[in-house]
């Protein structure tokens, strides 16, 4: 996340292109304005537009400066004889004081004044508009210079914001588009610098408005405008015409030029917020989402979102109504999946958290992993209130929701006020019940493959396993995997497919050669930090290790201070850890625990020997260097820690304890698919 203290920079160093870099290819140059509007489903509408008022800036258009080595100057070359009878607003001549400015913050107010003007036509000529005319749209957003003064709340200065008048505050949330200007003397496009400042700007709307389909970021480049929009790893760049002349020489075709980009922008800046950059009208603030019918995953979720005005809006019968309390805070990624997290109320008695999920679309959904999940008794995973698509496939990625009960605190947070001797009491059955879960996810098909400090809650003495949108399902690697059914009790993997949209063949595929790549560093075990590319569930078990030592941990002690959890680099931290587990002394001093109580230290020293000792000696060096080395437990140790029907569903597994020949599908083609 980007704090608050950084320098009042353009933008923050450490941030600068970070989104850039990832696009990579992604990023489609010159792409047709015709063909934006068209995937926005407006191409007719704006057609209209232009059909129904020709001329509407052609005024402001004659009147534009010239830009030059020397900037934006007036146009004093302008042949009058040429305007005809035709009116002309020069923007520019109007403000003297422009040209005492540098060149940037000249360009700047001119576009201030620009907009300005443009506003004042729309409104004269819905003035003449008769009753039975279609009036021009009008912007209802407001203008706000940012040169000087960052985004609240945020370390950016764009040039311009444009803010949603229906909003108590002005803050990264309430900003509908952003606008860059600059003077570069490289007309084919941004320099470097720019690129990534553009992009961070994409990047704060996309993480601070859980709404964004796309963020619009308009690039003033001298004379011409562009549009740039930031999708989730794709970027679009919209020529939309030039501002300003480029020769001293007035002409009638280059103010027809100049008419034509202020029509465009001026289309896009008043579309409704559901066309333009949303995926549901946010135009008036809100702190509620209220999904318009009951949704049903055997309809593939296709339920439509909208925010709603207000909470005391009348909610029709068989809606979802959820109110938002706070924002649950995330790292996100605008590449791969990205989340958005709300804690509130679900039909004002449930205490919930609506996640939003963007994910690939070769990817599982999280709701199709609960929809496995739900159909056999599975321990400890929240219950789902509502669970749906609402966008199917936007650039190869699919927009899901997660209505779900809320679970508590982190364990570490649980327990991190107290007492030794409650802690002796609680721990114990916190990691039975949290093998349960995962045993019994593991028997219905699921590997979780995300077991970190934040994912394992705890509320009411009950522990809960939470997000499970990196889990994966257990045998999706083939097409005969894909149409195998899995159980009486069980949908085969076919049928989840076909209820969320998506090809389970593809999906298991993809999801096997990430293997190596998901999870949280920290807590992943040592043979995914060494990203081997055979996962299962004792990978799982060993992230249950380093949950419980991290929450068991003293409270004078800080994360950073234990040398087991000290980050460098996974292939560093993997073999660190090797050395550490060596011995249960080892073990307890280097993660921080050595003066936990004796029962949790025999506790974390059965679980050190069902993971590294399954002969009663320590693996050796395969476990982080042999890609292909596969794990084996130590059951004698696992009634120390283990809930019995744990062990029970491990034991017999049904083969899906070790899966080599499947998961060896990363050495062939698919290998290239996690790349």
């Amino acid at each position: 996340m980007m704090s608050e203290l950084a320098p009042l920079n353009k933008t923050p160093p450490n941030q600068t292109g970070r989104l850039l870099k990832c696009l990579g290819n992604n990023i489609i140059h010159n792409y047709l304005f015709n063909d934006f509007v068209e995937s926005l489903g407006v191409k007719e509408r704006y057609e209209r537009f232009i059909k129904d008022s020709p001329n509407l800036f052609l005024s402001i258009a004659r009147g534009s400066p010239v830009a030059n080595s020397k900037g934006i100057v007036a146009n004093t070359r302008r042949s009058i004889a040429r305007l005809r009878s035709f009116p002309v607003t020069d923007v520019f001549k109007k403000h003297s004081g422009l040209m005492e400015l540098t060149k940037e913050a000249r360009l700047v107010k001119y576009f201030i004044f620009l907009f300005d003007a443009m506003v004042d036509v729309v409104h004269d000529a819905n003035e003449d508009i008769p009753a039975s005319g279609t009036p021009i749209p009008d912007c209802r957003l407001k203008l706000k210079e940012h040169q000087t003064r960052v985004i609240s709340k945020t370390p950016h200065k764009p040039d311009i914001a444009f803010y949603y008048r229906g909003y108590t505050e002005e803050n990264a949330h309430s900003i509908h588009a952003i606008l860059e200007a600059k003077m570069d003397p490289d007309i084919s496009g941004p320099i470097e610098d720019t690129r990534g400042q553009l992009a961070d700007y994409g990047h704060l709307l996309n993480d601070k408005q859980a709404t964004r389909t796309f963020a619009p970021i308009f690039y003033l480049h001298g004379h011409l405008l562009t549009l740039h929009a930031y999708y989730r790893d794709k970027l679009y760049i919209v020529k939309l015409g030039q501002l300003c002349f480029d020769t001293n020489i007035w002409t009638p075709d280059g103010a027809e030029d100049i008419q034509t980009c202020l029509m465009r922008f001026w289309f896009l800046l008043t579309l409704e917020s559901d066309i333009f950059g949303h995926f549901c009208d946010v135009s008036e603030e809100s702190n509620s989402f209220s999904f318009s019918q009951k949704v049903d995953v055997e309809s593939k979720g296709d339920s439509k979102i909208k925010v709603l005005c207000s909470v005391s809006q009348n909610v029709k019968d068989g809606a979802a109504l959820f109110c938002i309390k706070e924002t649950i805070a995330r790292y996100s990624y605008m590449i791969g999946r990205h989340v958005h997290l709300f804690r509130g109320k679900f039909n004002g008695k449930h205490d919930a958290v609506l996640k939003l999920s963007w994910t690939p679309v070769n990817r599982l959904p999280e709701g199709a992993a609960y929809a496995i999940l739900n159909k056999r008794p599975v321990e400890g995973i929240p219950k789902i209130f509502s669970k749906g698509l609402l966008i199917s496939d936007l650039n190869e990625y699919r927009l899901e929701f997660v209505l779900m009960e809320y679970c508590g605190q982190s364990m570490a947070e649980y327990l991190k006020d107290k007492a030794d001797d409650q802690k002796d009491e609680l721990v114990p059955g916190f990691v039975e019940q949290l093998t349960l879960c995962l045993a019994q996810a593991n028997d219905t098909g699921v590997l979780h493959r995300d077991i970190s400090a934040g994912n394992v809650c705890v509320k009411n003495n009950k522990v809960y396993v939470i997000d499970w949108g990196c889990a994966k399902a257990i045998g999706w690697g083939t097409a005969e995997d894909a149409t195998r059914d899995t159980g009486p009790t069980q949908p085969s993997h076919i049928d989840v497919a076909k209820q969320w949209g998506f090809n389970a063949t593809t999906v298991g595929q993809v999801e096997v050669a990430k293997d190596p790549f998901t999870g949280t560093p920290l807590f992943m075990g040592i043979p995914m930090l060494s990203s081997s590319p055979i996962r299962e569930i004792l990978d799982d078990m060993e992230s249950v290790l380093y949950v419980v030592m991290d929450a068991v941990r003293p409270a004078d002690t800080k994360r950073d201070d234990v040398q087991g959890f000290k980050f460098l680099d996974s292939p560093s931290l993997a073999i660190t850890r090797w050395g550490l587990i060596q011995e249960d002394a080892v073990l307890l001093d280097k993660f921080g625990v050595s003066s936990i109580t004796p029962r949790l230290k025999e506790l974390i020293c059965a679980m050190r020997q069902f993971l590294f000792e399954p002969e009663n000696k320590v693996m050796n060096h395969q476990l982080w260097w042999d890609k292909k080395f596969v794990r084996r437990a130590n059951w004698d140790a696992a009634p120390e820690f283990m809930h019995p029907k744990a062990i029970e569903l491990l034991q017999e597994d049904n083969g899906q304890f070790k899966r080599t020949a499947e998961d060896e599908i990363n050495t062939g083609p698919f290998k290239k698919l996690a790349l």
